[in-house]
C-alpha cells in the first residue's frame, strides 16, 4: 500500500510539473500537441518537416499537413511499418515523402534491432526495447543530418523531430554548430529512460550543446524538448 501511495504522488506531482510547464510553453507562443510534441506554430504551406522516427502513423507528419499544409520527409527504417507509411505516401502526394533510413552520427549500413511487440526500435542494442522483447535484426542505411538534408535538396528545414530511440546521444555529440545551421527549430525525445548507456546528464549535456549554437530551449518534462532559433517565436 505505501508503494502505491508513493507511485500515485510521483505521478500527481509529474502531472502538476507538466501543467505548469504548459502554461509557461503557451506563454511563449509555443503549441504542444498531444502526445508530447512541442513546438513554433510560425509555419505555412512553404514549410519543410523532418519527422524522424515517425513510426507507422507518423502523426506529427499528419498534423504538420493537415494544420499548415506543410511537406514533410518521413524518416523511418522499421519494416513493418513500411505498408503503412507507403499507403501515406500514396494518399498525401507532394506533401508526405516517406524515406525508409535511419539517422546516426556515421553514414552507411547498420544494423537495425526491430521490436515485434512495441512500435520502437532502434540501432541502439542496449535499449529496453531491443533487451526485452522478441527482435528481428536486419542492415539499414543511415545518413547523418547533413546527408540527409543534402539528400532533400534544401538550404532551410523549418522544424525536424527527432525520435531515434537513443541514437540521438552519439549523433548530437557529433554535431557541428554548421550541422545544425539549416534548422529553424528542433524538436527532440530524448531517451536516458530507455537506453542502459545514458543518463539524465547526458541528456542535459546534450541540450547545452545545442543552446550553445544558438538556439533557445524548452521542455514540458526534462525528456522531450523544443529548440528554436530567436526570431522564431
Amino acid at each position: 500500500m505505501i508503494n502505491q501511495l508513493k507511485r500515485v504522488k510521483t505521478k500527481l506531482q509529474r502531472e502538476i510539473k507538466k501543467w505548469v510547464r504548459l502554461r509557461e510553453a503557451r506563454a511563449l507562443g509555443l503549441v504542444y500537441q498531444a502526445p508530447n510534441f512541442l513546438y513554433a506554430p510560425r509555419l505555412d504551406h512553404r514549410a519543410v518537416v523532418i519527422d524522424a522516427g515517425c513510426s507507422y502513423q507518423a502523426d506529427f507528419s499528419m498534423h504538420m499537413i493537415g494544420r499548415y499544409g506543410a511537406r514533410a520527409y518521413a524518416v523511418d527504417p522499421t519494416l513493418k511499418h513500411r505498408p503503412a507509411l507507403e499507403a501515406l505516401q500514396r494518399a498525401y502526394p507532394g506533401r508526405f515523402e516517406l524515406l525508409p533510413l535511419a539517422i546516426s552520427a556515421t553514414p552507411g549500413a547498420l544494423r537495425f534491432h526491430e521490436s515485434q511487440s512495441h512500435e520502437s526500435g532502434s540501432l541502439m542494442e542496449d535499449h529496453h526495447n531491443v533487451r526485452a522483447d522478441e527482435i528481428r535484426s536486419y542492415e539499414v542505411e543511415a545518413v547523418t543530418l547533413t546527408g540527409l538534408v543534402a539528400r532533400l535538396g534544401v538550404e532551410v528545414v523549418d522544424l525536424l523531430k527527432l525520435d531515434i530511440e537513443g541514437a540521438e546521444y552519439p549523433l548530437l555529440e557529433a554535431l557541428s554548430p554548421a550541422d545544425l545551421a539549416p534548422f529553424r527549430q528542433i524538436f527532440i525525445e530524448f531517451h536516458h529512460h530507455a537506453v542502459a548507456r545514458y543518463t539524465p546528464d547526458d541528456t542535459r549535456a546534450a541540450v547545452a550543446r545545442i543552446c550553445a549554437a544558438g538556439f533557445e530551449r524548452f521542455s514540458l518534462d526534462d525528456h522531450n524538448y523544443v529548440f528554436w532559433r530567436p526570431g522564431v517565436l
